[in-house]
C-alpha cells in the first residue's frame, strides 16, 4: 500500500528540501519554512477531515436520507400509474362486463385504494426512520 492509499493525501509535489544543504539566504529560508507550514497545513487539514467521524456520520445520514427520499417519491410515482391504470382497466371492464364481474372489480378497486393507502403508511415509516436517522446521528 502506498502512502498516498494508506493517508488518502497526494505526496508532495517536489521533496522535501530538508534533507538538501539548507538554503544560504535568509530570503531563501524564510521562502523555504513558508512552504513547509503551507504543505503542512493542507496535510493536517486533509487529516483533520478524515478523522472528523462525526462530520462523515452527518454527511452519509443525509446521503441516505436523500436515497430514502428519491426512493419513496419513485415507489409512490409507480402506485399512482398503477392506481391509474388499474382505474382505466375497470372501466373499460365494467362497460362490457355482466353484473357479477362489476361487483368484483368494484372489490379489486376497493382493495387497490387500500394498499395505497399501505403504501403511503410504509413510505411514511421509511421517511420517518431516516429523518431519526439523521436526528441521532447529529448528536
Amino acid at each position: 500500500m502506498t502512502e498516498e492509499e494508506r493517508t488518502g493525501l497526494a505526496p508532495s509535489a517536489a521533496p522535501p528540501e530538508s534533507s538538501a544543504a539548507p538554503p544560504e539566504s535568509p530570503q531563501a529560508l524564510t521562502e523555504e519554512i513558508e512552504r513547509t507550514r503551507e504543505e503542512l497545513g493542507d496535510t493536517v487539514e486533509a487529516l483533520v477531515a478524515k478523522a472528523d467521524v462525526k462530520a462523515r456520520a452527518r454527511d452519509k445520514a443525509a446521503e441516505m436520507a436523500g436515497h430514502v427520499s428519491g426512493a419513496a417519491s419513485q415507489v409512490k410515482g409507480t402506485a399512482s400509474q398503477v392506481k391509474e391504470q388499474a382505474a382505466t382497466r375497470v372501466g373499460a371492464a365494467s362497460a362490457a362486463a355482466p353484473e357479477p364481474v362489476r361487483r368484483a372489480a368494484s372489490r379489486a378497486a376497493g382493495l387497490a385504494q387500500k394498499r395505497q393507502v399501505l403504501l403511503a403508511v410504509a413510505v411514511g415509516g421509511a421517511v420517518l426512520a431516516g429523518w431519526l436517522t439523521l436526528r441521532r446521528s447529529r448528536r
